[in-house]
């Protein structure tokens, strides 16, 4: 018999099958991603096992129906279906009443919600839907018709998402292939239209629908002059839209979870007691001398260790760049496709040679580097990159960014990492390449200090990570920009966001990929193991527990449990360190 998790999801295998014949996205494979980066223990079945599953059951696509499932919510199961319900229809009280290419989500107060977005959120693709005797959990913006909706059943309950969950999450990370200039925005703040092939050029967000000016500056004063530094605050990308999909999708398994009177654990994005993380990137654009050191000096004071982006062609000093290894940098690739040198053009043969060379001009020699950013977040095509990084060996990649004042803040929705989805020609499958969204670059410079708190908090408000990159010759003339940095790691540290590298967050998240965990009741409490590929030093096992309330107390093995708030939810936070192989744990109330 398999293992018995509260979560379990129904096998779309033959759904993907049929939908790569067709040479169809399989968008819900993402599935896979969003529950792999939550840690949150589950296993896939088939149909015919859906009404003796547990807890919760996830149909992650349009599936057949079981005559027994009806009963199994009765009895208390609680159904989770994303898309068209289909022959769900009638177990879920709503039917499709035609499809939805994009439009914006409200989402309304309910008890299914610990933490609802302040916006409404953009979705690609899905259905309206339309019932009787249910809860509508939020609305299409345009029509104002449910797009997510709750039929309680019984004891059980089924709750439907009618907007395509994992497309939008998927789009708005990765946008769309880029082959020309965008459409810059009507205001002027982003001309992204430059004649560069670059990442917002693809990207999905909208530059009238899903930004907003700073909180307490004035409004946007038109029409604007694209200059630097900016003559005031811009509208910003201020919400990471894809982490807000994936937080409603997974406070509604807790909701699930807590409705079934079954205990769920995740892993903590971070470790335990850290909500958030900062992270702050250097380019060595122009490769001058005395603004590298301008660099390391600013470094030095914010006290923060960077990832230094080397870009081709030029190089510092051998003393320099030993003073940067020194000083505890990363030392990472800043890709150049931007055509002033020779091998600074778009290509896997070029990105190759531009990669040999920064490990010689760092003095890596064949030691491995696993970060890179692109010069200008130049991007063409929409996952031929990943492709390139997967042969070198770079394991986390922060290009996918604005370059723009008015496209700053969550330009691809973001604050988490993530591996990023191939297409239907490469089976939709995952690339082994983090990816780590870039935020704002160079502060009272390129983009106005009134951003700085706006990307803090919502990298905050979804636990994720903010990413300030600066330039060496702005660090070196601009006082103002040099000051902002300065302050930018006093705030994150006073937020309790501690700085870390990309190499640091790659390793970090790779280790939690590895930990799989389980809960069983017994008699003393729950018994919470771990069993895990590499140590995870420090790491939050986070247990959504039915009723809350109570102080926990680790009875067995080593560890501390206290309740935190995460996702505006109260956890069980057990903190230990995570070892290689079997970790157990007994925890009570």
């Amino acid at each position: 018999m398999p293992e018995r998790r509260a979560v379990a999801v129904v096998d779309n295998r033959m759904a993907t099958e049929q939908a790569h014949q067709a040479s169809q996205d399989a968008w819900w494979v993402y599935l896979d991603e969003v529950l792999g980066h939550l840690r949150l223990p589950y296993r896939t079945i088939s149909l015919s096992e859906a009404p003796v599953s547990d807890g919760i059951l996830i149909f992650a696509t349009t599936a057949a129906a079981d005559p027994g499932l009806e009963q199994w919510v009765r009895d208390g199961g609680v159904l989770i279906q994303v898309g068209d319900p289909g022959p769900l229809s009638g177990l879920a009280g709503v039917s499709a009443d035609g499809s939805v290419p994009e439009d914006h989500v409200v989402v309304a107060e309910s008890a299914v919600w610990s933490s609802r977005p302040p916006v409404a959120l953009h979705a690609v693709g899905g259905s309206r839907l339309t019932g009787a005797d249910v809860e509508v959990l939020a609305r299409w913006e345009s029509s104002g018709e449910a797009a997510i909706t709750l039929r309680r059943l019984g004891a059980g309950a089924v709750l439907t998402y009618g907007v395509d969950l994992w497309q939008s999450i998927v789009r708005i990370q990765q946008g769309y292939a880029v082959s020309a200039d965008g459409e810059p925005a009507a205001d002027g703040t982003a001309p992204i239209d430059d004649g560069v092939l670059k990442a917002e050029d693809g990207m999905t967000l909208s530059f009238e629908r899903d930004r907003a000016m700073p909180p307490g500056e004035p409004e946007l004063v038109e029409p604007f002059e694209h200059t630097y530094p900016p003559p005031s605050a811009v509208p910003m990308f201020d919400q990471p839209q894809a982490d807000w999909w994936c937080s409603l999708f997974a406070q509604s398994l807790w909701w699930g979870a807590e409705q079934a009177g079954a205990v769920v654990p995740w892993l903590g994005y971070w470790p335990a007691g850290v909500d958030a993380v900062a992270h702050m990137s250097h380019d060595s654009d122009g490769n001058e001398e005395d603004e590298g050191e301008a660099a390391l000096a600013a470094f030095a004071e914010a006290d923060v260790e960077v990832t230094w982006c080397h870009v081709f062609p030029g190089g510092y000093s051998a003393e320099l760049h030993a003073a940067i290894t020194a000083a505890g940098h990363e030392n990472a690739l800043h890709y150049n496709a931007m055509g002033d040198a020779d091998l600074a053009v778009w290509g896997w043969p070029q990105m190759r040679a531009q990669y040999a060379w920064a490990q010689a001009v760092t003095g890596t020699g064949t030691e491995q580097i696993i970060s890179n950013k692109n010069h200008y977040t130049r991007w063409e095509g929409w996952t031929e990159f990943y492709h390139w990084c997967e042969r070198l060996g770079i394991q986390i990649d922060e290009s996918r960014g604005p370059s723009k004042q008015g496209d700053v803040g969550f330009v691809f929705g973001a604050a988490h990492v993530s591996y990023p989805m191939g297409s239907v020609a490469e089976g939709n499958r995952l690339f082994d390449v983090l990816n780590l969204p870039l935020h704002t670059q160079d502060l009272a410079w390129a983009g106005h200090t009134a951003v700085r708190d706006v990307i803090l908090d919502g990298a905050q408000a979804v636990h994720g990570v903010a990413h300030f990159l600066f330039h060496g010759p702005h660090l070196h003339k601009r006082p103002a920009t040099r000051a902002a940095c300065i302050e930018l790691a006093a705030e994150a540290r006073r937020r309790g966001m501690p700085w870390w590298t990309a190499g640091r967050i790659n390793a970090w998240e790779r280790s939690r990929r590895g930990v799989t965990l389980s809960v069983e009741p017994v008699a003393d409490g729950v018994l919470v193991s771990a069993l895990a590929t590499e140590p995870v030093p420090g790491a939050a096992v986070l247990l959504a527990v039915p009723g809350g309330g109570f102080d926990p107390i680790v009875k067995e093995g080593e560890g501390t449990a206290r309740t935190v708030i995460r996702h505006g939810r109260t956890f069980v936070e057990l903190s230990a360190d995570i070892v290689a192989g079997d970790n157990r744990w007994v925890i009570a109330p």
